[in-house]
């Protein structure tokens, strides 16, 4: 079964700035399908976000500059034969561009 390092992002971001999350699958049998979803939708690039495999166990979302529409729940899912691992985070974006 897969398992996801826990990722955090500050409290508040403020219009603009960039943002990067990163989902790290430590245990778990390889291959890994990792990814990830904002509000419940699949994403891998849409509104400014794009999401990058960094090797077989890291998965990169990126925010160049992000505006109150990037405000929400992003989950990274992590997968393989064992099963499903899942991580969410909420970014919520101050001010508006």
């Amino acid at each position: 079964m897969p398992h996801i390092v826990p990722f955090v992002l500050e409290d508040v971001i403020f219009a603009g700035e960039s943002v990067q999350l990163q989902c790290h699958v430590s245990k778990g049998d390889l291959p890994l399908q990792i990814t990830w979803n904002f509000h419940g939708k699949e994403l891998s690039s849409h509104s400014g976000i794009h999401t990058m495999k960094a090797g077989d166990r890291t998965s990169l979302l990126s925010i160049a500059s992000v505006t109150s529409l990037h405000s929400g729940d992003y989950t990274c899912t992590a997968a393989n034969k064992a099963g499903v691992a899942t991580h969410l985070t909420t970014i919520n974006v101050n001010g508006s561009l």
